[in-house]
């Protein structure tokens, strides 16, 4: 682990035991970095949540981290190799967080359907999230600060 981006681990998984959820836990935690205040940061990252809105889609820490990338190395005007470069960072966290955890998605990572709202409400009762989610939120958050080359 890289000392110098446990802030943002730490940081992260601070913001997601308490009220937020994975993707805005992980945005958050870089909000200040980016001089983005961290209300707009929540606000953005709600909808990627619980696998985008609780739809079993992707981890919402891995959409939290790809704002991050985003924010660092994104692109607003016509820039095919710096939106590239941006994409190659993309896929390198991705690559490292799939070879940590074994996907991306989160049926995969939680080992439940959370789109059934009978299972995600089992999945609550089983405080699942806190106890599972915890790990994948500061695992994106390092990852992203280590291929972004970041200090907290």
């Amino acid at each position: 682990m890289n000392g110098k981006t446990l802030g943002f681990e730490t940081a992260a998984k601070d913001l997601f035991v308490g009220p937020y959820n994975c993707a805005q836990a992980v945005l958050g935690a870089f909000a200040g970095h980016f001089g983005l205040d961290r209300s707009t940061a929540f606000r953005i990252a709600t909808p990627f949540g619980g696998g985008i809105g609780h739809s079993g889609r992707m981890c919402g820490a891995v959409s939290g981290a790809l704002m991050v990338i985003g924010l660092d190395r994104g692109v607003s005007v016509y820039a095919p190799e710096e939106k590239e470069a941006c994409y190659a960072l993309t896929r390198t966290f991705l690559g490292r967080f799939t070879a940590q955890h074994g996907s991306v998605d989160c049926p995969a990572l939680l080992g439940v359907d959370i789109s059934d709202p009978e299972v995600l409400e089992g999945a609550r009762q089983q405080d699942l999230f806190q106890t599972v989610c915890t790990t994948f939120v500061g695992n994106a958050a390092r990852m992203a600060a280590e291929v972004l080359g970041l200090e907290s």
